[in-house]
This record gives structure tokens, sequence and C-alpha cells, in this order.
């Protein structure tokens, strides 16, 4: 039986959360090259002595395959981070992951409301899987010593698409290695998607909204055919990774995530800046897109008080705190964070002044939302947009098939 001590203000019947004891095994990716994570998990350990935490880990290009065969073995995994939706939406359907909702309600420690609206996204059939441990907001990326070199201006807030091919057509020069690209574009569907994603004109689960993808795809294949970007098929076929080319200073734009702060903090040795991603709609800096990252209970876990406990802390202010301050966006919101990433710009020489801007938005949209066919959808479009970027099919063909191929799923 679950364990409560009662809370001394309880006027909305809410309750302390017993903490728990034991060892709780968390299913991960990539823990031993990844600090934040050891310095979270670290951090817990000394504020709850009580319970240890047992890390399993996977590789970052295996882990979805891997935990999905793990828990359909009913593997106790009492905590499991999660990769991607497409993937937690088929953990729930497959009754692999436990539900939330009796331990976020039951808890007065827990604020659900600092999540910039994030948790309800991750709900289904109105029952609440997951707390969101990151999340992020995709950035254009800059590199100011090029931008300076070159003598042009800095990209700003409100770019329209063309205006965002205009300046890559600038910043583009030389030939063969000593080639600088205006931008990159990296090889995921979503750096096709995530302008119109953002404009609320898109969802990946509807079919109907698929025509605003259009104008995304003729500017990113034009500065492609123009080679203003590196070639979509030679990225694939070389498996280049989108860090290595800005940190060695071979693109001077780049779209991407948050998560990119972390990296450049960590290894970049020129000067860089962010600003919000071009927009046709004139969305400028008003909503965020990106990924979320959550947390999870296994539905075969031996310890959920302290499986609990742990998805708390993490995820809520002190490991908020904690994480911010390795420079990754926590998916908790507060005055604080905020402060420790305007503060990047003190402790690092190279990082922008007033990042807070980009990361303290109301209105967080998560990049692809729940669904139940989640799954399927995804690896329609991987197939569907690597036919596009190659000339396999022209954007109109690409998105009349993937209108049709998604359709036949519902």
């Amino acid at each position: 039986m679950r364990k409560f001590i009662r809370h001394n203000n309880n006027r909305c019947g809410r309750r302390k959360h017993h903490k728990g004891s034991g060892t709780i095994r968390v299913a991960l990716w990539d823990y031993s090259n990844s600090e934040y994570y050891k310095t979270i998990f670290e951090a817990f350990q000394k504020k709850y002595p009580d319970i240890k935490i047992e890390p399993v880990e996977f590789s970052a290009d295996e882990y979805i395959t891997s935990i999905k065969t793990q828990l359909a073995g009913n593997e106790d995994y009492d905590v499991v981070f999660i990769k991607d939706l497409p993937t937690m939406s088929t953990l729930i359907s497959q009754g692999h992951l436990k539900p939330l909702d009796e331990y976020m309600n039951g808890d007065s420690d827990f604020n659900k409301n600092a999540y910039s609206g994030l948790i309800d996204s991750l709900s289904v059939d109105g029952k609440t899987y997951g707390v969101p441990f990151r999340k992020d907001n995709n950035l254009l990326y800059y590199n100011k010593d090029l931008f300076d070199a070159a003598g042009v201006e800095y990209p700003k807030d409100g770019m329209t698409l063309a205006q965002y091919e205009e300046l890559a057509a600038k910043m583009t020069k030389g030939e063969g290695n000593d080639k600088v690209y205006g931008a990159h574009i990296h090889t995921w569907p979503s750096n096709a998607y995530m302008y119109a994603r953002r404009d609320g004109t898109f969802d990946e689960t509807k079919p109907d909204t698929y025509d605003s993808l259009l104008s995304a795809y003729n500017t990113i294949l034009d500065m492609q055919s123009k080679g203003y970007v590196m070639d979509y098929g030679s990225l694939k076929a070389s498996n280049i990774h989108y860090s290595g080319v800005f940190y060695n200073q071979s693109v001077a734009m780049m779209q991407m995530g948050t998560w990119f702060i972390n990296m450049l903090v960590e290894n970049a040795d020129f000067n860089w800046g962010v600003c919000s991603l071009p927009s046709d709609a004139g969305t400028d800096n008003k909503a965020a897109v990106g990924g979320v990252t959550p947390v999870t209970m296994g539905a075969y876990g031996k310890n959920p008080e302290a499986a609990w406990t742990f998805i708390k802390y993490i995820c809520g202010e002190e490991g908020a705190e904690v994480l911010a301050g390795t420079g990754v966006l926590p998916g908790y919101s507060s005055d604080k964070i905020n402060e420790i990433f305007d503060n990047l710009h003190n402790t690092n020489e190279y990082a922008p002044e007033g990042l807070s801007k980009y990361i303290n938005i109301d209105k967080y949209i998560i990049e692809f939302p729940m669904d139940k066919n989640g799954g399927d959808i995804d690896q329609i479009f991987q197939e569907e947009h690597s036919a596009i970027m190659t000339g396999t099919e022209t954007a109109e063909q690409g998105i009349a098939n993937l209108k049709s191929r998604v359709s036949a799923l519902k």
C-alpha cells in the first residue's frame, strides 16, 4: 500500500508523496557520453541517498528498437526516458508505460503549470504518461565571425524564407574542401516541416494540412540546386553529423534545436548567435516549436514510489536548474532558468547575450503530436522526405503521396 504524509496546506486535497527507497532501474541512451545526465543524477543521489539509481544504457541509434524489444519482454524498468513521441505512442498503445495522473494529482509538491502546456501534450485518452525532462525550441544558429568577415548583416527574427535564401546566397563562397555553405539543412524531415508547424498551418497527423509544406520544400530544393547548402544525398551517404560542419566553420547558418546550445558551449571556439526561424506567416519569436524529452514510468517496474520521486526531481525546479547550468533547456520553466541561460554569456566568451529571449516563450508546439499511428506516420514522412530531397519525386508528388498514405492509416 502506498503511504502518504499529509501536507500542512491541504486545501486542495493534495498530499506530499512518500519519497520511496531502494533501487530504481532507469532506461536511457548515451549516458556515458552525456555529462548532464551524470550531473543531475549525482545531485539527485545527494538529496535522496536512500534511492539508488541503476542506469541501463543504450546507444542513441539503437535506443528506440532496444526499448521496444525490452519492454515487450516485460523488462522491469522503473523509469524510461523517451527519445521521440511516435515511440511513446507505440509503447502506450502496447501497455508498456504506466499513467502518472495518480502521482501528479496526489502530490502537493508537483507543479503541473510550470511546463509551458507540454504535459497536456503527453496525454492519451485522458491519461498522462510523461513529464517533460527537456524541451527544445528550434532556432537558426549562425557563425558571427563568418558574417563579420563577409561584411554581411547577421540573420534576424522575422525573416521570410526568401530572405533566408538570399542571406545563404551571400554567405556561400569558395570551392571544394574550402567551400563555406551559406546554410546547412540536416537530413531529418523536421528540417523541412518545422517552419509550417511553428506557424500553426501544419500537423503531421492531419493530411489536409500538408499543402503548407510546399513553400519550405521549394525553398530548400532551390538552395540545394544552387549549392547554398550541402546535397541531401551526400549527407545521407556520408552520414555527416550536423555538429561537425558547424564546429569546423563550413556553414554560416543552421537550423537546430536548443540542445545545440550545450554542444556549442562545450565545443565552439568562435562567436555564434541565434535568431528565430524564418517564417512566411510572420510568426517571428512568438511561438516555439521543437521536440520534448519526456520521462515515463515503466509498467513493469518494481519501485514506483521511488521512480516518481526521481521523475519529479529531475523534471522539477531543482533538477531544471542543474540541467540549465549545463546549457541544456529543461522542460520546467522559471525566472531562474532564464537567468542561468542569460548568464552563459558571462561564463563562455563565445556565447551570445539574451538567450532567454528564445527559451522563455509561452507557447511551445511539439513538432510531432501524440497519435496512435505515430510510428507509421513518422516512417512515411521519412520515406517521402527522402524521395523529395533526392529528386525521385517532385515536392508536389511527395506531398500528394504523404496525403494518401497517411489518410490510409486512419
